[in-house]
């Protein structure tokens, strides 16, 4: 009965892990990715793209000089290139820094090697990555069973913003966690050989985690030296003798010894330390978390600016504290505990715990300015404080809440995370826009006259689903049109004064502005007498009563084509109704 349970508890987890995450990506992957899952690792032109890589077909999926994409691509990078003997550093930002984290873009090489492949794709990097998540969650679902907490709980990392948001974009912190929940699963067994394998992963994932096997190895030496009772124990000689013997969980020392010997061969090969490329990671306690705080209390996030995503800016970085402080105060419960010591792998967890919460208490403007970089940094306490929890003296009461305060943090943020990055359409509707890829700089002074002829040749709709408008996500109404140049003036994007943009607005039937319009680039220039083609992507405005889409130039900073000139309305002209 009890091994039935068991077994139905994990093809509960399985299932909602599946569910939730295929689901997930497969609406990200439909929109913000363009449909194609290659782009999961979000690379910019910036950078440009290894030869190598860039011969097998990887392109950037953000266009335009301008644009950096997410750091997921140099990792991705990394895998084809473990030891940066080709090009790829040249097309990384910070390269010492980025591959002192070369776990997951190790383990990625590995895996492709394993299975036949002569490279890294997108692809097999996003699969293998898929199947180590899935392995750590039923790790630590077992890791839970033999502590006495219960394994459905494993799903807070799991599915947790931290866990989903590194698995979709590349990024080594998920791996960093899921190495550790691997050797953890291996020390309850005692097997110490097997679990340095993994601690050595998840060190060269993120090498802070270096203090996980550090303390356990610590508090293994400490209970050694506790047994010296008999005054032949007490002796140094005998002590001494007791550390020369060989016991397995010396291995514990190896994933600290592999990370520092790839620190040296890193700072060897790229002449700097990965330290001096970290710009903004640290600063003083709480700072940045407070200055960000106020600015989203403002109503005016720094980053996000006003509107939904500030307030949720404000719950996010609310949560971030309180789960610190709470995982702060059940790791020295651990030590507290009057149920009697602790196994040293628990008490080295917790000195660990207690060490990332001083040290993301301090994190910088570069992690906190946004939910993406600090919670994925915290999702290990989403496993970490159910596991302590099991060894802490914590009244039921008190255990409770700090489930619901778990709990809290992984819904709000996960629903932040889904109206932000999942189900909106391609980022910033770039596809259709292509805004990132202007280019020009030239101030333009405004139009005499504003003269052009716009006629529509396509509407299409995009129709958001069920879900999409429980996250806020709207209908989108793509209209292409032929627009011809009947003035006499150049068109031309810019990024100065003057830029001459294709938008819309929405009015009413009296012809009032109802709405502003998202401005589409015009990337070449468009002499007089001359055609071009170009897209614009509406979102069907809330409360739709009579309203009608109203194409046009505009000239940034002077006026709108069909208000200077009615001659140059658009016809016909695309209404909206009930």
């Amino acid at each position: 009965m009890y091994n039935h349970r068991i077994t139905r508890n994990i093809s509960f987890i399985l299932f909602i892990f599946f569910a939730f995450t295929l689901c997930s990506f497969g609406y990200y992957s439909a929109r913000t990715l363009d449909g194609n899952a290659d782009n999961h690792i979000l690379a910019g032109e910036m950078f440009g793209t290894p030869a190598e890589l860039k011969e097998r077909g990887v392109e950037s999926l953000y266009k335009g000089p301008g644009q950096t994409g997410w750091d997921g691509q140099f990792y991705y990078y990394m895998a084809n290139d473990i030891f940066a003997l080709k090009d790829t550093a040249e097309h990384i930002d910070a390269p010492s820094y980025r591959y002192q984290r070369i776990g997951m873009s190790l383990y990625a090489a590995a895996f492709a090697k394993l299975i036949g492949m002569d490279w890294v794709s997108p692809k097999i990097y996003l699969l293998s990555y898929f199947l180590l998540v899935i392995a750590a969650t039923l790790a630590g679902a077992y890791v839970f069973i033999n502590v006495g907490v219960h394994p459905t709980l494993i799903l807070l990392w799991s599915l947790s913003v931290g866990t989903q948001i590194t698995l979709f974009n590349a990024l080594p912190d998920a791996a960093a966690d899921a190495f550790l929940i691997l050797a953890l699963a291996a020390l309850v067994k005692k097997r110490y050989v097997l679990s340095a394998i993994p601690f050595a992963f998840s060190a060269l994932s993120r090498e802070v985690y270096v203090l996980f096997p550090s303390f356990i190895l610590l508090f293994l030496l400490l209970d050694l030296f506790k047994e010296r009772q008999s005054a032949e124990k007490r002796s140094l000689y005998y002590f001494v003798g007791q550390l020369a013997a060989w016991r397995s969980w010396y291995f514990l020392a190896l994933p600290g010894l592999v990370a520092i010997s790839w620190h040296i061969y890193v700072v060897r090969h790229f002449e700097i330390s990965p330290s001096d490329q970290a710009h903004g990671i640290l600063g003083t306690p709480l700072a940045a978390w407070f200055d960000y705080l106020s600015s989203g209390l403002d109503g005016a996030h720094k980053l996000v600016g006003a509107g939904l995503h500030s307030h949720a800016e404000v719950a996010s970085l609310l949560l971030f504290l309180l789960v610190l402080a709470t995982a702060f105060w059940v790791a020295i419960s651990v030590f507290r505990s009057k149920k009697g010591a602790s196994p040293p792998a628990i008490r080295g967890v917790a000195m660990t715990v207690i060490c990332f919460v001083l040290l993301y208490a301090s994190f910088g403007p570069t992690v906190m300015m946004h939910y993406t970089g600090y919670f994925k940094a915290i999702a290990v306490l989403f496993f970490a404080v159910p596991l302590l929890m099991a060894y802490g003296n914590i009244k039921f009461r008190i255990r409770i809440g700090i489930f619901v305060l778990l709990f809290l943090a992984l819904s709000i943020t996960t629903v932040y995370n889904m109206h932000a990055r999942i189900l909106p359409f391609s980022s910033f509707l770039d596809k259709y826009t292509r805004l990132s890829q202007v280019v020009e700089d030239r101030r333009v002074e405004c139009f005499e006259n504003y003269i052009s002829e716009v006629s529509v040749k396509q509407v299409r709709i995009k129709l958001a689903g069920l879900l999409d408008r429980f996250f806020g996500v709207d209908d989108l109404i793509l209209v292409e049109l032929e627009v011809t140049n009947t003035g006499e003036n150049t068109y031309l994007s810019s990024k100065n004064f003057g830029s001459v943009h294709v938008s819309y607005h929405w009015v009413d039937a009296d012809g009032k502005v109802v709405a502003d319009g998202a401005r589409s680039a015009i990337l070449e220039e468009v002499l007089p007498g001359q055609k071009f083609s170009s897209t614009i992507v509406a979102p069907v405005p809330e409360d739709v009563v009579d309203i009608f889409l109203m194409p046009s130039l505009v000239q940034e900073g002077c006026s709108w084509f069909y208000l200077a000139n009615p001659d140059s309305r658009t016809s016909p002209i695309i209404a909206i109704t009930p």
